[in-house]
């Protein structure tokens, strides 16, 4: 059997069932982890491959250095892609997260290229909130694309440019495409105060969605992914994600216990507590919340309920 024919076969065994394809900073890495513990459920260890987002690249098409770094570190070749998911009993489902999927040009064409019947999660967050927790984020990271986040509301400035900041928050413009691709019954949408608020019912409701067991209750003590201001760098140098601590882990442990204990819910509790603590954590001024929202995202709030036949006014009423 030739090379292209052993992957056309693999393709239709090992192809996911289902994306978490965003919105970053929405949620999708706690959404990631829970639905992990579903013993029906096979979730690829490597998080955001944003294979059917870059398939079709090249390095070259990229000139920015930080486009270029989440390029190269994505899964880019079928194969490699495929074989995430090499793991998965013969009757769990697939799927992945990668938060790329919602607004990469060609990705929801991808995905129907490979999966017509892929099942497609979405988790939002107000989009104002969702770019605040994002400048957190990239805060902890030590990554900040300017000191200042008003600088946000500069359209000439790299806010506006890079997709994972003000870009990201278009949400009805990105889903649009999915809805005229897919059969809305193949797409679930959440909000992020659905996971805040009711989480049990929204993993019911995911598990439903997903024809799998809906009584299974996931353990949600762990708060994944949080983001702040370093308190204490020489803490963060020894505990934090990039910290000595997880990078020798990762050099002289067996990839089976490096999985093993990223799967251990008390000890991923510890580990998150201990994060948590050594972070500053600034509110979002109600003032300028509502700034960004009206002079940016009002029109693509008002357009995405429609779309997922939602009421969105909390969203943007004072």
């Amino acid at each position: 059997m030739n090379t292209q024919n052993r992957l056309m076969k693999k393709k239709f065994t090992q192809i996911p069932d289902f994306l978490i394809i965003g919105a970053g900073k929405s949620g999708t890495t706690s959404l990631d982890n829970y639905l992990k513990q579903h013993p029906e459920i096979f979730i690829s260890e490597r998080k955001e491959p944003n294979f059917y987002g870059y398939e079709l690249n090249q390095l070259s098409d990229f000139s920015v250095k930080s486009e270029i770094n989440h390029y190269t570190d994505s899964v880019t070749n079928l194969e490699d892609y495929l074989n995430l998911f090499s793991s998965a009993g013969q009757q769990q489902l697939k799927g992945e997260t990668s938060n790329t999927y919602m607004y990469h040009n060609t990705a929801a064409e991808r995905i129907q290229h490979y999966n017509p019947e892929m099942k497609l999660i979405a988790i939002l967050r107000q989009p104002a909130e969702r770019l605040y927790s994002r400048f957190l984020h990239l805060a902890r990271e030590n990554e900040l694309p300017t000191d200042n986040f008003l600088d946000c509301l500069d359209k000439e400035s790299i806010w506006w440019w890079r997709n994972d900041l003000v870009k990201e928050g278009f949400y009805g413009q990105y889903l649009k495409k999915y809805y005229e691709l897919f059969d809305h019954s193949q797409i679930k949408v959440f909000l992020f105060e659905d996971l805040k608020n009711h989480p049990e019912k929204l993993f019911k409701e995911v598990f439903q969605f997903l024809n799998i067991d809906s009584g299974f209750e996931p353990n949600l003590s762990v708060e994944y992914n949080q983001s702040g201001f370093i308190k204490n760098k020489k803490v963060d140098a020894i505990f934090g994600g990039k910290g000595i601590i997880n990078r020798t882990m990762k050099f002289i442990l067996p990839k089976k216990i490096i999985s093993s204990l990223k799967g251990n819910i008390q000890v991923q509790k510890k580990i998150q507590s201990l994060r948590s603590k050594n972070l500053h954590k600034p509110k979002l001024k109600t003032e300028l919340k509502q700034q960004i929202t009206n002079e940016i995202y009002l029109e693509d709030i008002k357009e995405l309920q429609k779309l997922i036949d939602r009421d969105l006014s909390h969203w943007h009423s004072s």
